[in-house]
């Protein structure tokens, strides 16, 4: 299978669902001239185990990549918070 352009794989390190919305941390390859690895990624994102590899931060859908695995941990554990307030 390829990848589509601009798509990445995702290796879901963590996941869980709150009020129905899938919620994911994961590793992948950002091949935008970026060095980011990790993402945290929320609704509907994560498809056929691909992830996009730019940033999109809706309520109920987003995608963020990040470069520090504990920033983006931290993010994780917020939009956790974020999404139980929806």
């Amino acid at each position: 299978m390829s990848n589509p352009c601009g798509t990445t794989r995702a290796n879901i390190l963590r996941q869980s669902e709150i009020n129905g919305i899938p919620l994911y941390f994961g590793t992948g390859v950002n091949p935008v001239n970026s060095p980011a690895q990790f993402f945290v990624a929320w609704g509907d994102t994560v498809k056929k185990g691909l992830i996009h590899t730019f940033n999109r931060e809706e309520r109920h859908e987003g995608c963020l990549w990040f470069i520090d695995e504990d920033e983006a941990e931290r993010r994780f554990s917020a939009q956790e918070e974020a999404l139980k307030k929806i």
